[in-house]
């Protein structure tokens, strides 16, 4: 295999097949992974790494099945083995995790009555030692034929990024016919355009349409992309605008129905291939529109999936001539969405991101512009508190930030560790990186990855642990995606 490439094997076996793998190759790498394939998908377990300080390697227990099951944890060698661990029906453990140094070997022999699994593997965080800290590639510019389209299209904006289950990197965005309007914006013909990586972000898929309104004086735009780690669904999130005129600013309130013609409305598409083929869309109006709410949108960037399993993706809504920041959420892996509260006023696209206790954090654009601001809530459903200015310069630009969790099968983990990106800078220029490891409390370590002109961004965690950013720049400069290491970062 090449520098950088990445191959799949594909095995159909019944489930209660045993299985044992050792990879190896002439310059030392030796990798056995063994256990028992389970298609009932009731209980798991998985490895991951907290890259913050120091470097930790924690386990993480899952049971869906309908009854508690005590799990027992083996590590041949290690003190303290074997460890016993309890876990309520329908929920996970990720209590158990130990500091290594990168490099340590590792054997978990993980079992609960018939059930059991072996994880074998070696610490570490970050690109292979050699490989560069940094580097970007272009991945759509004006003059590049979409796939699906035929032509270039005269704009290409808005940025939204996730790597699913198996580490396919994907990367959406709007292919904006005729020019550099929003949705509502001159003849309104604005479309969802997506490149895929299947070598972590080392190469990308020529780019195509996945998402084409009936008619080209209809849009979709603003894509944001959310994983369900459970079930490996893809979703893809965007806003629609049935004619020209119709944006978030001209949208009237009433109409809830999925053909209402005066207002904005959300809608999705989704994949079980990891981003190779797409449903039709889903219209959310009836689902989450409130009467009272004008314009609508799906903030760009990503959602998140929470530790209960919980899809959330924030959205944008005007209500008595207020601005905003909200979320959506689903409990049924996206059978049904519901509205979450409002997290603050006077503000624009925001992130949603779980904090290690559990808390959501809402990191949003201010429409004054100035810093960034935040709203904690115990959940997206609760009360968020009043809302603070973080003291983080923003010139009123889509920022991210996401916690550090490597893609895995399963509800994610909770780490302290996070990642910010936006312009530090009061215009949209210097886009910059930020690492926190006490739940966004301070940002001791940032580096600047484009100077000069940049604009909306968004991040992800790739499969080997290094952090990829896709970032716009200005209206017709591109959309590239860079990836770098959390060592070179801090460094």
């Amino acid at each position: 295999m090449a520098a950088g490439d990445s191959a799949h094997f594909h095995f159909t076996r019944p489930s209660g097949t045993g299985y044992t793998f050792r990879t190896t190759t002439p310059q030392g790498f030796d990798q056995t992974n063994s256990g028992t394939l389970d298609c009932s998908g009731a209980l798991s377990v998985r490895a991951t790494m907290d890259c913050g300080t120091p470097h930790r390697l924690r386990l993480i227990l899952d049971n869906r099945s309908a009854a508690s099951r005590t799990f027992t944890v083996a590590w041949p060698g290690r003190s303290g083995s074997p460890w016993t661990v309890t876990v309520p029906a329908g929920s996970g453990h990720n209590g158990l995790y130990w500091t290594v140094p990168d490099g340590t070997p590792y054997t978990f022999n993980v079992s609960s009555g018939s059930w059991s699994d072996t994880l074998s593997g070696t610490s570490g965080c970050g690109l292979d030692a050699g490989e560069p800290g940094m580097n970007s590639q272009t991945v759509l510019t004006t003059s590049t034929v979409i796939d699906g389209l035929g032509k270039a299209a005269r704009s290409v904006r808005i940025p939204a990024l996730a790597v699913t289950n198996d580490g396919t990197v994907l990367a959406a965005m709007d292919a904006r016919v005729d020019g550099s309007y929003d949705l509502g914006g001159g003849t309104n013909d604005i479309r969802i355009a997506m490149a895929r990586s299947t070598d972590g972000g080392a190469t990308f898929s020529h780019p195509k349409i996945i998402a084409s309104p009936p008619a080209t004086s209809q849009g979709y735009g603003d894509p944001s992309i959310l994983v369900d780690r459970e079930t490996g669904k893809v979703f893809v999130f965007f806003t629609y605008s049935p004619r020209p005129g119709i944006g978030f600013w001209s949208s009237v309130p009433g109409d809830t129905s999925t053909t209402a013609p005066d207002n904005t409305h959300i809608r999705y598409i989704t994949s079980t291939d990891d981003g190779a083929t797409w449903s039709s869309p889903v219209d959310l109006n009836p689902q989450v529109r409130h009467p009272s709410w004008a314009g609508m949108f799906a903030s760009s960037g990503h959602g998140i999936q929470l530790a209960s399993g919980r899809l959330v993706q924030p959205i944008v809504y005007k209500a008595g001539g207020v601005d905003h920041a909200s979320n959506i959420y689903s409990d049924d892996h996206g059978a049904t969405w519901r509205n979450g509260t409002s997290a603050a006023t006077g503000v624009n696209e925001s992130k949603a991101v779980q904090r290690s206790t559990g808390r959501i954090a809402q990191n949003m654009r201010s429409n004054g512009g100035g810093n960034r601001w935040y709203a904690t809530a115990p959940d997206v459903t609760a009360a968020f508190g009043t809302a603070w200015n973080s003291g983080l310069i923003d010139p009123a630009c889509n920022g991210d930030e996401i916690s550090y969790l490597r893609p895995a099968r399963g509800a994610p983990s909770l780490t302290g560790v996070a990642l910010h990106s936006n312009n530090a800078a009061t215009d949209r220029t210097d886009l910059t990186v930020r690492v926190s490891r006490d739940d966004g409390a301070s940002w001791p370590a940032h580096a600047l990855l484009k100077p000069g002109a940049a604009g909306y961004s968004t991040m992800a965690v790739l499969a080997d642990g290094s952090i990829g950013t896709l970032y716009e720049i200005g209206d017709t400069g591109g959309i590239v995606f860079t990836r770098f290491t959390l060592p070179w970062l801090e460094s």
